[in-house]
């Protein structure tokens, strides 16, 4: 069975279509020639713009709906733009010193500077794979998620990321990012 038949079925379907399209042309374009060769001016002029409003239906119903809605009333929007302004953006009175205190929080949050898997001793988890070439030279296999390590030193700084050395069962892995590393779970 196919990895995705979702776009096998969807090519199957645009091939559908394009023949239906491809038929319908071949159809105009024998009644177009037989107009022609009757030498009928009205017939041609007919089927030549019943032509192009099938086109053009065949267009609205592949972009019909990336058309920009039409605007009836400017004012009004603006109106309600205005007063669901503070509701949609919200506005935040910040206290001395608090917007700095906030982006500090999300630095170190985002860094896990004082991330508390990273103690030495302290039992974690893996959140996906790690593969070997992703950690320090020196892993020859490869970590797998849901693996209980142990840090064994402190953190440092490895391919721009914050890193730590673990150990899972007999095996010593240098360079596990500590953005992997969850808490285990106590039950």
């Amino acid at each position: 069975m196919s990895q995705n038949p979702w776009k096998y079925k969807l090519k199957e379907a645009k091939k559908f279509v394009k023949a239906a399209h491809e038929l319908e042309d071949d159809m105009f374009s024998a009644r177009y020639d037989e107009a022609i060769a009757n030498n009928d001016g009205a017939a041609v002029d007919q089927i030549s713009a019943e032509h192009d409003a099938a086109k053009a239906e065949r267009n609205f119903k592949v972009d019909g709906k990336s058309k920009k809605k039409e605007i009836t009333d400017p004012e009004l929007l603006q109106k309600f733009k205005k007063a669901n302004f503070n509701k949609r953006k919200g506005v935040y009175t910040w206290a001395d010193g608090g917007r700095q205190a906030a982006k500090e929080m999300r630095v170190s949050k985002k860094k896990n500077m004082a991330s508390p898997v990273a103690m030495q001793g302290a039992l974690a988890t893996v959140s996906r794979d790690l593969d070997r070439w992703e950690m320090g030279y020196g892993t020859e296999i490869s970590l797998k998620k849901g693996s209980v390590v142990m840090p064994i030193s402190e953190p440092y700084e490895f391919h721009n990321k914050k890193c730590i050395t673990v150990m899972s069962g007999p095996n010593v892995f240098k360079g596990v990012p500590v953005a992997v590393l969850r808490p285990v779970d106590d039950e």
